[in-house]
């Protein structure tokens, strides 16, 4: 909306997560899941930056995110982590993305493409074990057909397995359970493809939860989704941390006389004579109308009250103390312990994933180091 509405990222904390990560998993090699436009933070800009920082490869969702990527220079290996169309395998190789595959219907296709677009070089591919999740991946009776078709290729090299679990991040006993149990098949299969002369390179299943709760599913990589970002989806005393800021800027002040209402569908009422102050950000910037009397900003280290309905481009708060000034600078949420991605995802139901991917793109995005 504004030049003056920004998310604030500040990569010298992204690259303390990422160290704290890898010292948690004893070094085992990190990926970055940077998918869903590095759930909001940017996806080249924290490319850039998690190849800076050494890291060991990049996830992304789709084909399309990989590609992007990759055309900005990135050299580390980018691996799709979701399943992809047909249509999208000339791409995979043109790029030298390393997909994930669920079963061989587009092994032929890699064939194909591997000799138009890399000559003697080999494209690397993932098996997805499903072990329980039932969304993407093979059966774990399917694994070992699926991996011989793979080495059966000329053009493709099986660089490893992986899975992905249902409920690491649940703390009762059903969802330890499951998830051991999920661990337990995977090992599985890793051993029935030991056991017939099938090594692979890299083995990985440990998502956020994971890398926080099940040091037995480190295996060889993990794969750090928003627990890079500063929100652990279990309880940790790691010094893992938010490190973007979404802020603005008040843009106007107006006195308000008691009962008078604002915003749409006057739902809220002022009960004494007071101040409000206009801010330059709403839903459509990613800002959860479930906001609306239902949240507070920062400024100038107080915090204020939203008032009545949040409108697509602005915000509305009650400033009924301190002193308050058009262009002062304003905390929507972020590394604050009481405004944050995590506090605001309870707000209105939902998780801290959702409220930092649905900041929209009209919110420039400021980096630091």
């Amino acid at each position: 909306m504004s030049i003056y509405t920004i998310a604030e990222i500040d990569l010298s904390i992204l690259k303390n997560n990422m160290n704290v990560i890898s010292s948690i998993t004893h070094g085992a090699k990190l990926l970055n899941v940077l998918k869903a436009n590095a759930y909001g933070h940017g996806i080249i800009e924290i490319a850039k930056a998690s190849e800076k920082f050494k890291v060991d490869a990049i996830g992304v969702a789709t084909v399309e995110e990989g590609v992007k990527i990759r055309k900005s220079g990135i050299k580390v290996p980018i691996i799709v982590l979701f399943q992809h169309f047909k249509s999208e395998a000339e791409e995979v190789c043109k790029y030298n993305l390393t997909p994930i595959i669920s079963n061989d219907e587009c092994l032929p296709y890699y064939e194909k493409y591997m000799e138009r677009y890399r000559g003697s070089l080999k494209i690397h591919v993932y098996i997805k074990v499903d072990t329980g999740l039932n969304r993407m991946g093979a059966k774990p009776e399917e694994v070992l057909d699926l991996a011989k078709k793979v080495l059966s290729c000329k053009n493709l090299v099986l660089e490893g397995i992986n899975t992905h679990f249902a409920a690491a991040d649940m703390k009762d006993s059903a969802g330890k359970d499951f998830t051991r149990e999920q661990i337990k098949t995977f090992n599985e299969v890793i051993n029935n493809l030991k056991s017939n002369k099938i090594e692979v390179n890299t083995i990985h299943s440990a998502n956020s939860a994971a890398i926080l709760s099940y040091e037995e599913s480190f295996f060889d990589m993990v794969r750090a989704g928003i627990t890079l970002y500063g929100y652990p989806p279990v309880n940790t005393n790691a010094d893992i941390k938010p490190f973007m800021e979404v802020k603005s800027k008040v843009v106007l002040i107006k006195k308000l006389k008691k009962g008078e209402s604002v915003s749409y569908g006057m739902t809220w009422k002022a009960d004494k004579d007071t101040k409000i102050a206009l801010i330059p950000i709403g839903y459509a910037d990613g800002i959860s109308r479930k906001l609306s009397n239902n949240w507070e900003v920062k400024i100038n280290n107080k915090y204020y009250p939203v008032r009545g309905r949040i409108c697509m481009d602005l915000t509305i708060v009650e400033i009924f103390k301190g002193n308050v000034n058009v262009e002062d600078d304003v905390l929507i949420f972020g590394n604050d312990k009481k405004l944050n991605a995590e506090t605001m995802a309870k707000r209105i139901e939902t998780i801290p994933h959702e409220v930092l991917v649905r900041i929209g793109e009209r919110v420039r995005r400021v980096y630091k180091d």
